[in-house]
């Protein structure tokens, strides 16, 4: 009965902490899932180089083409700057497929009785896959550039004519804001989905205490 007795007293607690952090974890799941889908669209590096040449004027590219295909300011046949790169599109799509698919999973099984151990592991899915796939676009500069070194084919070298001599000084390549943006809020995400996967398994324990002590 002491069992049952402790069990009962931290069970409302825990339900309405539970309560509390699924609101939260699927805000924070949703937003995720659109940051992943801009990434493709928003500026997540920029290149400037020397007065006279190609990108004298700052170029600002597009998280797409730091994941499929880099063309620089304009397609033009036989040019190429960046190709497909694994390590950023793994990084969009794991996160990517692993919130859609997770998300509905979790509603659907949401208030179905002894579906706790199951929602937690959709959870910690999740938030492995968000916490991995935020560090990988996060480095999406370094992967564009390691990409960048070994293009062969192409009409002009990228890497030799411009990237390298941006990165070298004349005059610059950055990250933008978005990359650490993505990471910030991922870190978040995944710690929230971790904690309430915890929750999860904890209110598991305790129902299975209380009938124990039945």
């Amino acid at each position: 009965m002491e069992i049952k007795e402790i069990s009962d007293d931290k069970m409302p607690l825990v339900k309405k902490l539970i309560c509390i952090f699924f609101i939260v974890s699927m805000v924070l799941g949703l937003a995720m899932f659109v940051l992943l889908i801009c990434f493709n669209f928003a500026g997540v590096f920029t290149i400037q180089t020397l007065p006279g040449t190609k990108y004298e004027n700052p170029f600002t590219y597009p998280g797409w083409q730091a994941i499929y295909w880099g063309v620089g300011e304009m397609i033009i046949q036989g040019y190429t700057e960046f190709t497909f790169d694994i390590f950023t599109f793994l990084g969009f799509l794991l996160p990517f497929l692993a919130i859609l698919v997770c998300f509905i999973l979790y509603l659907k099984w949401r208030k179905r009785r002894g579906t706790n151990k199951k929602k937690a592991i959709l959870e910690f899915v999740m938030a492995g896959t968000i916490l991995l796939g935020s560090f990988l676009l996060f480095f999406c500069d370094q992967f564009s550039i390691m990409n960048a070194s070994q293009v062969s084919g192409s009409y002009q070298n990228y890497y030799t004519e411009y990237l390298l001599k941006a990165l070298n000084g004349e005059v610059s390549f950055s990250k933008t804001a978005y990359p650490l943006i993505l990471l910030l809020i991922g870190i978040l995400t995944a710690l929230v989905k971790t904690f309430n996967g915890l929750l999860l398994l904890y209110q598991k324990k305790l129902g299975n205490a209380a009938k124990k002590g039945n």
